[in-house]
């Protein structure tokens, strides 16, 4: 909303008139999303008071839940065409995924976990996963309003591929004297993140055009679908919406810029 406000207050500065704008422009772009879901059927939990009753009681609800955030930046170029109608964009763009399991009450949970001694018990505050990927984006946006004029209404659709470059999965123990055996039992329950993902996504925009061509823009986005499988540890991959600013330049303004 506040990025909404912002374009808004600058609109009276700006021409409403339309321009004549390069079709070839670089941008850069930061979007964020919530994830949810339910818990990954690896990893079963028990409150810690009662070490008999699972993670879900009789009415259903969760002695445990799981959330998380995904936040991502990159570069990108985009084309123009049918004047000025559709964009297609594409780029570089590393996402930053942050998950976490915790008890719904405050109180330690166990971790119960079969292994080939049997079944082992681990008091445990909760759990934690980081993945970091580079992925190359292919979008396309299309008008819904505004052709003539310096705001305009869109809505986008893209899919990304990318591959994993960094990942922790961590237990939070009670004791650090188990903290030695944390990726011992990471390791043990198996299906580490896969390295390679593939989703699609799409969302609705509202663009303002500058005029020096400089495009300003804030979009909606809607939940995206993996497309992969062991995309996550933690949870699975069901997400929320979220947002995206991003900001292109003409790429004759650069040059211009080196005229002067």
């Amino acid at each position: 909303m506040r990025y909404l406000l912002l374009l808004i207050l600058i609109f009276p500065f700006v021409c409403t008139e339309a321009q004549q704008n390069p079709p070839l422009r670089i941008g850069i772009e930061y979007g964020s999303y919530g994830m949810a879901g339910e818990i990954d059927d690896r990893w079963e939990f028990r409150l810690a008071k009662t070490p008999y009753v699972s993670q879900e009681d009789g009415t259903g609800s969760e002695h445990v839940y799981g959330e998380g955030e995904v936040d991502y930046a990159g570069l990108k170029s985009e084309l123009s065409v049918w004047g000025n109608r559709l964009t297609l964009a594409s780029g570089l763009r590393y996402t930053r995924i942050n998950q976490q399991i915790s008890p719904t009450w405050e109180s330690p949970l166990y971790l119960y976990l079969p292994s080939s001694q049997g079944i082992e018990l681990f008091r445990v505050r909760g759990m934690s996963e980081s993945l970091g990927y580079i992925g190359v984006p292919l979008e396309a946006d299309i008008l819904l309003w505004g052709r003539l004029s310096n705001w305009q209404a869109y809505v986008k659709a893209g899919m990304q591929a990318g591959v994993k470059i960094h990942g922790k999965t961590s237990l939070d123990f009670v004791s650090r004297e188990m903290e030695k055996y944390g990726d011992e039992i990471i390791t043990a329950a198996g299906d580490a993140p896969s390295d390679f993902f593939l989703n699609t996504y799409g969302g609705l925009g509202l663009r303002l055009i500058l005029n020096n061509g400089i495009r300003l823009s804030i979009e909606a986005l809607f939940s995206p679908n993996f497309l992969t499988k062991d995309n996550f540890s933690l949870l699975t991959s069901e997400t929320y919406g979220g947002g995206q600013l991003s900001v292109s330049f003409p790429v004759n303004l650069f040059q211009q810029s080196r005229k002067n």
